[in-house]
């Protein structure tokens, strides 16, 4: 079964504007040298999560800590939380005025006027962590730097949280095509779905609107 247009269309602009961030080098990818884990004992700034992210689907949730010297340690986790958990990790050390003028608009800028709204750090290790295990069940695994980015979790404890979070469209999976992947990744993970789930067990949407393969 498909996902209607409008969702894979948000989707598609959430993932080419950090391309475009990437691109313009305010986000750097954890294999650049620094380790957020060497960050996670600094106190927390700021968390943020898309207030819509459970009706899209897709989003970017952003963990910063602040460093004595002013500087901010800053961790960005793209998290799908229909299917496939988190998609990338970015992490960057920078001053708090390329934070906000540059790296946040980035990072934050969503279409349709959504907005994103501060969580408590144990919400948001919460939040990602049961992403990460839902998309797990379903046999896939987490960004590559994902090991290194959870680093800046630090000693917060996820079970401070007491709000409920709920993966899945509707009660069940639900794979979104991104622009970056290919026809044999999308083969593969509807094969890894359909093995999981069995047929009609999931929702899917991997074309221009019709649910095929373009």
């Amino acid at each position: 079964m498909a996902v209607n247009e409008r969702q894979r269309q948000k989707q598609l602009q959430d993932k080419k504007k950090k391309r475009k961030l990437v691109a313009k080098g305010t986000a750097t990818g954890l294999a650049a040298g620094h380790r957020a884990l060497q960050y996670c004992k600094f106190p927390m700034h700021e968390c943020l999560v898309p207030e819509q992210l459970f009706e899209i689907g897709m989003g970017t949730v952003v963990w910063v800590r602040r460093m004595p010297d002013g500087m901010l340690a800053i961790t960005a986790f793209v998290v799908d939380i229909f299917c496939l958990g988190v998609k990338d990790a970015l992490f960057k050390v920078a001053s708090e005025r390329t934070y906000e003028n540059m790296i946040k608009p980035g990072l934050t800028e969503v279409p349709d006027g959504q907005s994103f709204r501060t969580v408590e750090p144990a919400c948001a290790r919460k939040l990602i962590q049961g992403a990460v295990a839902y998309a797990e069940g379903l046999g896939f695994s987490p960004h590559r730097d994902y090991e290194n980015a959870k680093g800046i979790f630090g000693a917060v404890d996820s079970l401070a949280c007491t709000e409920e979070f709920t993966y899945g469209r509707e009660g069940r999976p639900c794979y979104m095509r991104g622009p970056n992947e290919s026809d044999a990744r999308v083969r593969q993970i509807l094969g890894q779905l359909q093995t999981t789930c069995g047929e009609g067990g999931f929702d899917y949407l991997v074309g221009p609107g019709d649910g095929t393969l373009e």
